[in-house]
């Protein structure tokens, strides 16, 4: 009877130690993923990045941007050009919001986005143009977070 308790408790007790390793484990692996996503983010905006630094038409029409220019003001090509590029950046924004939601990422996530890039006059005659084209929550979260920097 005494070696059957014996056994036991000793049974108990690696079913216990497994558990700590495999919640060890767990986490261990939840900050690696975290690390690989806060990486994947860093590499999305660099790839941007280095768009306006190798295009020199896409530069430019950043610099226009900025400066508050509109649709009406570019031709047809350098739109499309630039609405592609603009698409670009909210696919990255959303990535990032579903990273978020998902619990990978931590809010200040958004706070290496650029935000400013997104107020701009003509990336909102864009958004507007291609909203839809989003899920509306994230449209919504979207929104909220442009207009309250």
């Amino acid at each position: 009877m005494k070696n059957r308790k014996f056994i036991e408790i000793i049974g108990l007790l690696s079913v216990i130690g497994s558990l700590i390793f495999v919640g060890l484990e767990i986490n261990q692996n939840t900050a690696a993923i975290r690390g690989a996503t806060q990486q994947e983010v860093s590499y999305q905006i660099s790839e941007m990045y280095k768009m306006g630094v190798e295009n020199e038409k896409i530069a430019f029409i950043m610099s226009q941007a900025y400066d508050g220019i509109r649709k009406s003001d570019l031709s047809p090509t350098d739109y499309t050009r630039f609405w592609l590029f603009s698409m670009m950046g909210f696919r990255r924004v959303e990535n990032i919001y579903l990273q978020y939601k998902n619990g990978f990422l931590d809010e200040d996530a958004f706070d290496r986005i650029g935000m400013s890039f997104y107020q701009t006059p003509l990336v909102r005659e864009i958004w507007d143009e291609r909203r839809k084209a989003f899920d509306p929550e994230f449209a919504a979260f979207f929104e909220k977070l442009r207009d309250n920097e």
